[in-house]
Formats: structure tokens, C-alpha cells, sequence
């Protein structure tokens, strides 16, 4: 299996570009901040209304007020809440890049690349804000091992280009008649090649396909 893990130095904590993209704890601060400094002047603010004006509407500037701080705030706590719970649900999170259609079109640029005959065990999940962690099983030609190296270079260059930098990709080996069946996707072919158990108890819990029309076909996940 090949990895680009934290610990290897495939991940990256920063946006491309040396741009620095503030992660949820310093984005919660900033609200803090902002919070207490409108709140300060929503208060001088409705102060100096009440005391310099004669309206009888002038003791409403105070509800008001405190009404447009609320909305300031929620509008950028809601989006962090939703944020923080996408990640901690390990939702798929949205990609950048060639892939946007996200992981489903990210499969299907997966299986492009030539010397790939199937992929399964597609894995999609935020560690953080910053990083996009990626696991998969990678169905390749025995005739082909030699040359595995450079798909998986060429899988984790086609990763990288869609804003994952930690991925760790197991390579399968099958030949003769099972790869055949495997590339054309013939129903009830077994996608997996490392099982350790019958087909029926392995394929039962795993998310291999069985081809792409059979039972558990259709699109990994």
C-alpha cells in the first residue's frame, strides 16, 4: 500500500499559494472578538440616542440594536456549527478541482487512469478543515505490477490536483480470465482481490461491487 499520510509530510495545513486560511479555532475567536467590540458600541451607540434625542421611539434603539448583533453573529457561527458537524459526522467533503462532481466523479477519474481495472473501497473524509483524507483499493493486471509505482503516482498527482494531500491506496494484483471480467465489469465478478474469507461473508460487509449491474454494484463508497 502506498501512503501519503500526516506523518510521512503528504498532508498540508496551508492553502496553496503561502495564503493562510484560518481554521475554525481561530475563525470562533474572531467572532468572540467581533461580538464583544459591536456589542460595546451597539451600547454607546443606543445610548447616545437615548440620551440626545427627544423621539418617543428612542428606548427601541437598544432592542434594535442588540437584535442586528444577534444577526451579524449567527450569520457566522451558523455556517461554522454546520461545518464542524460535516466533519465530525466524517461527511464526504466537497472537492476542488477537476473532480467537483465530487467522490463519484472522482471514482470515475480513478478508473480512467490506464492500468486501473477497478476501484473500490472509496473513502472520502475531513480530518479538519485543511485535510481531506483519501483511502482506496486499486484492482490492477498481475502483467501490470511492475509498473504500479507509476499509477499510483499518477492516482496521487490526480488526488493532489483535487485538494488531497493524505491518502493511503492499496494495490490489488489479479490476471487471466478474472482481470478480463473485472475491467469489463461482467455481473457477479468479485472487484475484490484480497479477500480472506468466501465471497459472502467478505462482500457482505465490505463496499466491494459485485461488477458494476450486480447486487452491490453502482458506485463505491
Amino acid at each position: 500500500a502506498k501512503d501519503g499520510g500526516c506523518g510521512g509530510g503528504g498532508s498540508h495545513g496551508h492553502a496553496h499559494g503561502g495564503e493562510h486560511k484560518m481554521n475554525m479555532n481561530e475563525w470562533s475567536m474572531y467572532l468572540h472578538v467581533m461580538g464583544d467590540a459591536l456589542g460595546s458600541a451597539a451600547v454607546a451607540a443606543s445610548a447616545a440616542i437615548i440620551h440626545y434625542t427627544d423621539s418617543p421611539y428612542r428606548f427601541l434603539a437598544d432592542p434594535i440594536t442588540s437584535l442586528f448583533i444577534v444577526c451579524i453573529i449567527l450569520a457566522g457561527t451558523i455556517p461554522m456549527l454546520r461545518t464542524a458537524a460535516l466533519i465530525l459526522l466524517h461527511a464526504t467533503p466537497d472537492l476542488t478541482g477537476e473532480a467537483e462532481g465530487g467522490r463519484d466523479a472522482l471514482y470515475a477519474k480513478m478508473r480512467a487512469i490506464p492500468g486501473v481495472l477497478e476501484v473500490h473501497e472509496l473513502h472520502l473524509w475531513q480530518l479538519n478543515q485543511a485535510t481531506v483524507i483519501c483511502t482506496a483499493h486499486v484492482v490492477m493486471h498481475a502483467d501490470t505490477s511492475k509498473e504500479s509505482e507509476a499509477t499510483i503516482d499518477e492516482m496521487k498527482e490526480l488526488l493532489h490536483r483535487n485538494g488531497i494531500h493524505s491518502s493511503t491506496i492499496q494495490t490489488e494484483f489479479v490476471g487471466g480470465d478474472q482481470a478480463r471480467l473485472v475491467g469489463e465489469g461482467v455481473e457477479g465478478t468479485s472487484t475484490c482481490a484480497d479477500l480472506v474469507c468466501s465471497d459472502d461473508r467478505c462482500l457482505a460487509d465490505a463496499c466491494c461491487s459485485v461488477g458494476h449491474n450486480g447486487e452491490n454494484g453502482g458506485s463505491p463508497v
